[in-house]
């Protein structure tokens, strides 16, 4: 079987998070000039901090991680699991959230592949959903954040 398809989502969202993306600055280019006075600022009009968003990206990546490794009990029930606990989300910790974010599409990637495109049709495990429509979920997903990331920043 051919990874033609899975090939292309790989890149995409590898293309998001590193870099050349169409929409403009990727995960890292954003990260890599983010000043740290603003990462762990609460604003009045987002329930989130960019600590916060960064710490869901991985997050996110871990759920996919996982899934792919058949955990079918594995999940993100709880605002901790998403967006971190208080410890998890400060100015001081940016580094190790940065650090984890990379690590954990590292291993995404590296996790992929070994797959080929039948992987796609597959329900993910302990879900009503395909891994295709959560893999360009998270290609959806990281976009809309760095929308997020953009506006917290200014």
């Amino acid at each position: 079987m051919t990874n033609n398809q899975l090939e292309r989502i790989i890149d995409n969202l590898d293309t998001v998070f590193r870099g050349d993306a169409w929409h403009g600055p990727s995960v890292m280019e954003f990260l890599n000039s983010m000043p740290l006075d603003i990462v762990d600022v609460q604003k009045n009009f987002s329930k989130h901090t960019i600590c916060q968003i960064v710490f869901h990206l991985a997050a996110w990546r871990k759920f996919a991680y996982e899934k792919l490794n058949e955990n079918i009990r594995f999940d993100l029930v709880d605002e901790a699991d998403n967006y971190g606990n208080e410890s998890d989300i400060t100015k001081e910790n940016w580094p190790f959230l940065v650090k984890n974010l990379k690590e954990s599409q590292d291993k995404l990637m590296e996790k992929l592949s070994e797959f080929d495109d039948s992987l796609l049709n597959r329900l993910v495990p302990g879900q009503d959903y395909d891994f295709y429509k959560l893999l360009t979920g998270l290609i959806q997903h990281d976009t809309y954040h760095l929308g997020m990331i953009w506006v917290l920043w200014d």
